[in-house]
């Protein structure tokens, strides 16, 4: 074994590689040796090692799994299909998350060298940690291939014959790989053609059942060339909106459209085919059917099958250009905060990905606002944003407030019935407010119907299937409520696909600026001005409200005004109250000796409201927008008691 490069030269990591392969009269693919490159000068590993430890525990296995739950479900079949015709020869077949963590496997009979090898589930094959191999491979180079014994970059890791192909969902993201791996195969690379092909065609059945369960209430085409009509590689899905427009596709539809100068996402139909989506649906006669016509597309002769789901009824085309809308956008809301900045050009990446969005921060911090924005950003800006607020509906109606109810449920219910938030957000975006205040027994449920993506209003006989984007906010800890069994674990891992923490406006470098856009915004403001000190007393004051209390602060300063300037003497006595901000402070400096025994952010904020609201518990629960029944909840949970019952 030639000696392990360490910190080379690229002609020396070159010159390397190729000896490394010449040894063994090996000739590798460009995708091998690239994979090698970053093995050796990106990963920095020693291809000599022979043992690696790269299994999770059982814990991390059984978390993992939880978190893939709906993937694995839908898998199944393809892993199930492949391990009945490769297993009994000798091959374990592997299924992986993106991440190159094994989800499943199916092992030969006699498994203990398998296990040995790393065949098992929780095993992680990244590159990052197993070097060139099939399952880390494919997902670097998002294609499929075979990775034949010493083409492995760990020794240990030299006796596998593995062919992989990656598993891509109908946005075109990787999902995972799906793998068929053999021991001490002697024989050529060659030979394991048949099986490569097998596990392809076994992957492009998993993206073709997410495709279908995914749109299953949407218009869809499939497209198949004349030529080759029973090749299920080549198979274009298309999910389609009510306009005509892409919204989703297999793989084998990216691939054949990759040259177009668009992404595909997003285009309409007319644009693929010599036919517009009005002109299909005329063919059809309602209800559950479809057509099949010809096309010409490129000289070539393609079948092209339209699917109309079962009670379809084409809604009208959105018009090209929406009104403005009377909330502030993305940008807005940034402002000219470089983090905040950073985050929304993140989130703007992942909008219309079906992942779901986590808002966090203090009360006040503007996350119902930031909700609204990213629907109005959205492709789903023309359905509905419909709001749930955890924390505000009293426990016992939660359940019906979220998923509904048919006639006749219960005792008491709507003779008519009630659709659900969940149901009524069905094409839209439904925001969770409070998350964390939702009921333990609501948390499975709900995690359920986000993972089936279908629901069951109480009392209903048949499911409803969903195509919501979901958005829930908190200002609570939910890994702390976590640890303490308050919150699911594997509901977290559901709604928290991208993860944005609000910063309170006391942090905001950017104050100034925000001031003067929310004043602007208020009816009143007519061209007022503030004043030098009033500007500096609310730049400096620590807003334990936020931008709720900011707003509200501003209105009442409004009203107040005269001459077209708004001074100190127009601004809430309780800000007055307060000492400004040190220039590094970052907590409210009000009641401090107080707090000390205080050590959640939730606890001092509701604190200093009752206090502000001289421990009326109405108006207190009025102020941070919750029941007075959840808010004696959290006093007694923090051990919050009003002076006149403190002992």
């Amino acid at each position: 074994m030639i000696a392990h490069p360490h910190a080379t030269s690229p002609s020396e990591l070159a010159a390397f590689i190729d000896c490394h392969f010449a040894e063994r009269g090996i000739r590798p693919e460009t995708v091998i040796a690239e994979s090698w490159y970053r093995s050796i000068n990106q990963h920095r590993l020693d291809p000599g090692l022979r043992r690696v430890d790269n299994v999770l525990s059982a814990t991390e296995i059984r978390r993992h799994q939880a978190q893939h739950e709906a993937y694995l479900s839908i898998a199944s079949q393809g892993v199930n299909g492949l391990a009945k015709r490769v297993v009994d020869a000798g091959f374990a077949v592997l299924l992986s998350d993106e991440q190159g963590i094994t989800l499943d496997a199916r092992l030969p009979a006699e498994n203990g060298l398998y296990t040995r090898s790393g065949l098992l589930v929780g095993a992680r094959w990244d590159e990052s940690i197993a070097g060139t191999n099939g399952i880390g491979t494919a997902l670097a180079a998002g294609q499929a291939l075979t990775i034949h014994r010493q083409e492995h970059f760990l020794a240990a890791n030299a006796r596998l014959s593995c062919s992989v192909s990656p598993i891509f969902d109908a946005q075109g993201r990787l999902q995972g790989c799906l793998n068929a791996t053999c021991l001490y195969n002697d024989g050529p690379k060659q030979a394991q053609h048949l099986t490569l092909q097998l596990v392809i065609m076994y992957a492009r059945l998993i993206e073709n059942t997410h495709f279908r369960q995914r749109y299953r209430d949407r218009l869809t085409l499939a497209i198949k060339p004349r030529d080759d009509i029973t090749d299920l590689a080549n198979e274009q899905l298309l999910a389609l909106d009510e306009s005509g427009r892409v919204i989703g596709a297999n793989r084998a539809a990216f691939m054949a459209h990759e040259s177009l100068a668009r992404p595909l996402l997003g285009l309409r139909i007319e644009q693929l085919l010599p036919a517009r989506i009005d002109e299909l649906l005329n063919l059809t006669r309602g209800g559950a059917c479809g057509v099949h016509l010809r096309a010409l597309v490129d000289d070539g002769l393609l079948e092209v099958g339209l699917r109309v789901p079962a009670g379809y009824r084409q809604r009208p085309t959105p018009a090209p250009s929406l009104p403005p809308s009377a909330h502030p956008n993305l940008d807005e809301l940034a402002g000219n905060d470089p983090q905040l900045q950073q985050d929304v050009r993140r989130l703007r990446k992942v909008l219309d990905k079906d992942i779901a969005i986590l808002l966090t921060g203090e009360t006040g911090t503007g996350k119902e606002a930031f909700a609204r924005a990213v629907h109005e950003a959205s492709l789903r800006r023309a359905g509905p944003f419909v709001a749930l607020n955890c924390a505000a509906i009293p426990e016992a109606l939660i359940e019906s407030e979220l998923f509904g109810y048919r006639p006749g449920s219960f005792t008491g219910a709507d003779r008519k019935g009630m659709k659900g938030k969940l149901e009524l957000a069905n094409g839209g975006t439904l925001f969770l407010d409070e998350i964390g205040d939702m009921p333990a027994h609501l948390q499975t449920r709900l995690l359920r119907v986000l993972a089936e993506r279908e629901l069951v209003p109480l009392g209903a006989g048949t499911s409803l299937p969903l195509d919501i984007q979901v958005v829930s906010a908190t200002h609570q800890d939910l890994a702390a409520m976590i640890r303490d069994k308050r919150f699911r674990e594997d509901l977290y891992y559901r709604l928290c696909g991208m993860h944005l923490k609000l910063p309170p406006l006391r942090l905001r470098t950017d104050r100034g600026e925000l001031i003067a856009r929310i004043l602007e915004r208020q009816p009143a403001a007519n061209g007022l001005r503030l004043s030098t000190e009033a500007r500096a007393y609310l730049i400096g004051h620590p807003w334990p409200g936020n931008l709720r209390q900011l707003i509200n602060s501003l209105r009442y300063a409004s009203a107040l005004a005269e001459g077209g300037v708004i001074d100190t003497s127009c601004l809430p006595q309780e800000l007055l109250a307060v000492e400004p901000l040190p220039k590094q402070e970052t907590l409210p400096a009000i009641h401090r000796p107080l707090e000390r025994h205080l050590d959640d952010s939730e606890a001092r904020q509701l604190l200093l409201l009752l206090r502000q609201e001289r421990w009326n518990i109405s108006a207190t629960a009025h102020a941070a927008g919750i029941s007075r029944s959840t808010l004696y909840r959290k006093m007694k949970r923090h051990g919050i008691v009003p002076p006149n019952q403190a002992g």
